[in-house]
This record gives C-alpha cells, sequence and structure tokens, in this order.
C-alpha cells in the first residue's frame, strides 16, 4: 500500500494552518512561514509573503483570479491583488483582530466578513472596510469564530457559523443570529470548519462529525468520538455519486454518499493532527501540526489510492465521455448528453445529494456516438447528482442544481 510522501522542500519547519486549491497550484498558510504555493505537486514550495506584516497566518481563502488572496492573521485581516502587496484590512470598528475567518459575507452591507477570536463576527460593503459587528443573538463561546458558510433555499439565503459555542443561522444577512445546538453537546460543540452541498450542512468538531438537512434544528452524528479540524468535499470521477466528502483530525475518513464512512490510511503520516487538506487533479495534500504548534508538514498521496481505488482514467476514457447537462441550474427540464466510444449497456441515473436514487434516465443497450435525454425533475429541488454508467465502469458523474 502506498504512503503518503513528506513533501516540505522550501516550507521549512512551520506548521500548516490552512490549504487550498487553485485549478492545479496548491496555496498553504502557515503559522509563522506566512503563505506559501507550489507549482509541482509539492516537490518545491514558494514563499509568497511579499510585504505581508504579519506570518503567523490562521486561514488564507482564494479571490476570484490567482493572485488574489484573502488572509486572516493573528493581527488583523490582509488582501493581495499581485501576491507582493497585502493590505492590512482591519480598518475601523474591527475591535478583534486575531482572525480566523476573512471571505465572503452576506449581500449588500454585509458582502465581506471577519471572523475574530473573542470578538464575534464582523461585515462589510468593501472587503476592507469599515468594519460594523453583527452579533445579535451570539454569546460566550459563540464569540470565537472558525468558519463561515451559506446557502440558498426555497428563496431563502442562510448564512451558517461554526464557532466554539456551537452552530448559528443567521436568515437576515449576518444581521442576527439564532444558536441551533439541537445534538450537539460537550465538545461537538467546539466546531471547528462546515461544508456542505444546497441545504445539506455537515460540520468537523472536536467530538465527530455531524450533519443537518433542515436548516440546523437537527444534528445528526455521522463519525463518533473523533476529534475532527477540518472536513470537504470535492468533485471527482473516482466517486459513483461524483463527490467525494472528506473528514480529518486526529484521523482521516471519507464517503461518497455523506452517510457511510471510510477510514483513510494515514500510513507514513507524521507531525501531529492533520490541521488542514486539499486535493487537485491528481493527489491529495494534507497538514499536520504538533500540538504545541512547534512544528508540521505537508504530506502527498494520489487521489485514488487515498480512497482505495486504482487509476482507472486512462481504461475510464475508452468507454466514453459525460458533458454538463444544459441549462444548469434546472428550472423546468435539462438536456444531458454523452457520448459512447463502442456500443454498450448504459446506465444514466439521478441521485440525491445524499447518494440516493431519485430517477433512472436510461437503462439499455445503445449503439456508438452523441446521445442525449431529458430530465424533468417532479416534486424534487436543491443539489442532486448524475452518473453515467457504460457496461458496469462509472465513466463519470456531474453535478447540477435544481431550483423549484
Amino acid at each position: 500500500m502506498s504512503q503518503w510522501i513528506q513533501v516540505n522542500n522550501g516550507l521549512g519547519n512551520f506548521p500548516p494552518t490552512s490549504m487550498y486549491v487553485f485549478v492545479d497550484t496548491v496555496y498553504v498558510g502557515t503559522f509563522g512561514g506566512g503563505i506559501y504555493r507550489t507549482l509541482d505537486e509539492g516537490n518545491l514550495w514558494t514563499a509568497i509573503n511579499g510585504d505581508l506584516a504579519n506570518l503567523n497566518v490562521n486561514d488564507i481563502r482564494p479571490g476570484p483570479i490567482p493572485k488574489n488572496i484573502f488572509v486572516a492573521t493573528s493581527t488583523g485581516p490582509y488582501f493581495t491583488q499581485d501576491l507582493l502587496n497585502y493590505q492590512n484590512c482591519t480598518s475601523t470598528g474591527l475591535t478583534n483582530t486575531d482572525i480566523h475567518y476573512f471571505w465572503f459575507g452576506g449581500d449588500d452591507a454585509t458582502d465581506w466578513a471577519v471572523g475574530t477570536n473573542g470578538g464575534g463576527v464582523f461585515a462589510s460593503p468593501d472587503y476592507y472596510g469599515p468594519w460594523t459587528a453583527y452579533n445579535t443573538g451570539i454569546s460566550g463561546e459563540g464569540l470565537k469564530v472558525n468558519d463561515i458558510g451559506g446557502y440558498s433555499d426555497n428563496s431563502i439565503d442562510y448564512s451558517v457559523m461554526a464557532t466554539d459555542g456551537g452552530m448559528y443561522y443567521s436568515m437576515d444577512n449576518l444581521v442576527s443570529w439564532t444558536e441551533k445546538n439541537n445534538g450537539l453537546s460537550g465538545d461537538a460543540l467546539l466546531v471547528q470548519k462546515l461544508t456542505g452541498l444546497g441545504s445539506m450542512v455537515i460540520i468537523a468538531t472536536r467530538d465527530g462529525l455531524f450533519m443537518s438537512y433542515d436548516g440546523g434544528d437537527t444534528w445528526t452524528e455521522q463519525i463518533a468520538d473523533e476529534k475532527l479540524n477540518t472536513v470537504f468535499i470535492t468533485q471527482s470521477a473516482l466517486s459513483s455519486t461524483g463527490f467525494y466528502c472528506f473528514a480529518f483530525g486526529e484521523n482521516g475518513f471519507f464517503s461518497e454518499d455523506f452517510i457511510n464512512y471510510s477510514q483513510v490510511d494515514l500510513s507514513g503520516l507524521s507531525g501531529g493532527e492533520i490541521t488542514c487538506a486539499a486535493v487537485n487533479s491528481s493527489h491529495m495534500f494534507l497538514g499536520t501540526t504538533l500540538s504545541d504548534r512547534s512544528g508540521g508538514g505537508v504530506f502527498r498521496k494520489p487521489l485514488d489510492l487515498v480512497v482505495g481505488m486504482p487509476d482507472e482514467k486512462e481504461n475510464i476514457k475508452n468507454f466514453g465521455q459525460l458533458n454538463q447537462n444544459q441549462p444548469n441550474p434546472v428550472t423546468t427540464s435539462t438536456t444531458i448528453t454523452y457520448v459512447l466510444n463502442n456500443p454498450g449497456r448504459v446506465n444514466l441515473r439521478i441521485f440525491s445529494a445524499l447518494g440516493q436514487e431519485v430517477q433512472s434516465l436510461v437503462n439499455a443497450h445503445q449503439g456508438k456516438g452523441l446521445h442525449q435525454v431529458t430530465f424533468a425533475p417532479e416534486g424534487y429541488g436543491g443539489i442532486c447528482f448524475y452518473s453515467l454508467e457504460i457496461d458496469g465502469v462509472v465513466v463519470g458523474s456531474r453535478r447540477m442544481a435544481v431550483v423549484k
């Protein structure tokens, strides 16, 4: 079994805190060493700190182009448009500058949000401020903000916030918050990261992984008694649903259906707990950090080996191709096209966000060439996937949004 390979060349011994991928370039934020990127799968990392005034980075998030980075540091938020000049976005109104989140907020006056360690959440129509506190309904450990996300459901925009005091939801662009912790207690209230698809929200806590599909009214335990630091969803043709959900901390887990989780083999990994992770087109990258933040490292492994599957990409290409549906999002109907390189048995199926089959569109032997089918969703809304099998081989899976 292939082991994880450490890829620290150029990184030093700074503990990684956050990571993301833009196309295939991997970016990592570290505590003490600032920000690095690699253009060659981690074989060489290059510092891109420019004039960044604080190298104690808690979190990094991407902008719309590769040279944009939103940086949360222990002494304020920063933004760069060129990887050289980092603008200090502290500005007026920001009364706490230990920043754990700096990225999107709500709409209009709350377009940009800052989550602080003890001061709650602040927002502004501009990424550089001035900032206004939006903490109505938040108290105690809830003022220690770790992550913010959001989604739309039935024409309502929801903001979702992960804190040391559990989960909070807002339906008015961060203006007021409601604590939603039914099913969370003890260390499960220490929510580190959140992710989701549609109205499904998944959270990584210090006592396991939990999921809610009802606006946070009920949290269901998916992985018990595990200290987790991060969770994220990634698209992959290796998955039968088109997606994997990964959760990491002291151990690692993955799921294709967001219900059943398998453990990731972490052989060869060292340097403490996994604090961040990212996936590009071929590899998964994990960042590990010692408990006292005295060191850490970055490790790499081919994604197909992480999920325990052989590399079948070239073999899959021999069967055919699945295209993105048009239009997407879907209101009344959409067209799905696909190509068979040779005659074969075709199965084209629609799945819900939880991996449950919604509808079978094609189950027949078809000839070589281009085919198309119309899908008109009835009684179903939100995120779903469609998957193409040819002669029992999953050729591809794609995501669509159904708007009702």
